[in-house]
């Protein structure tokens, strides 16, 4: 007859658990088990394969993935059609067709074209020798050592919230997800609600002084279109 000092009949479970350290994701699997001489639960971490940041990169609106797809399919990335709205109509067609020098100038339409009468309108350059015809106040504008790239326009009067729409038609942008940006809602140091500026996502901006921002150089088809009008 064989003896027995003890016997001890154990049960124990797994229960997962999801969590986060630092940037990474993990999953925890703890033990416990009812063993008198080890009553303490036993916590085992995993590491997943990928950080929270690489995750968030497998999202389909993520940009960088949007430029890949774009590279590999020669077209437009498409974007998530609930976070901007759609795009409008123009409502005031262009009315003769421009020619322009190479610096950038273009002549206004001749006498016998009649031009309509606007909501907005823009003014063009002055103090040219001989009064003569200044250029339309667009213009080019680049930062942060060439990677940032602008549109401004200038001199615009009127009603500002038509010019806009017809300037969002015919450069086929959507007002953002922050909708048109203000120089009131950027923060000291480009904070806020207009974050570091106009970008892919908030494509228009009000500046100081009235001066409107468009983001990338987007100046002949904004001046092809003032031109067109007959500005």
């Amino acid at each position: 007859m064989s003896l027995l000092f003890g016997a001890v009949r154990t049960a124990a479970r797994s229960t997962p658990a999801i969590g986060r350290i630092g940037h990474a994701n993990f999953f925890a699997i703890t033990s416990s088990s009812n063993i008198v001489n080890n009553p303490t639960p036993q916590t085992t971490s995993i590491r997943s394969k990928h950080s929270a940041t690489q995750v968030k990169r497998l999202f389909n609106n993520n940009p960088a993935r949007l430029r890949i797809l774009k590279k590999q399919e020669g077209g437009a990335p498409t974007a998530d059609k609930s976070s901007s709205s759609s795009t409008p109509e123009r409502v005031y067609p262009e009315i003769f067709q421009p020619t322009f020098l190479s610096n950038g100038w273009s002549a206004p339409p001749p006498p016998e074209v009649e031009i309509p009468e606007y909501p907005f309108r823009i003014t063009r350059t002055a103090g040219k020798p001989n009064n003569a015809v200044g250029f339309l106040p667009v213009y080019r504008d680049v930062r942060v050592h060439g990677t940032k790239r602008t549109t401004l326009i200038r001199n615009v009067q009127g009603d500002i919230p038509t010019f806009l729409s017809e300037l969002r038609a015919v450069l086929n942008l959507s007002t953002g997800k922050k909708g048109i940006l203000t120089s009131a809602s950027t923060g000291k140091h480009g904070g806020g609600e207009a974050g570091r500026g106009v970008n892919a996502q908030n494509p228009i901006r009000i500046r100081t002084g009235g001066a409107i921002e468009v983001n990338g150089d987007r100046a002949k088809e904004i001046k092809k279109w003032l031109a067109g009008l007959g500005f």
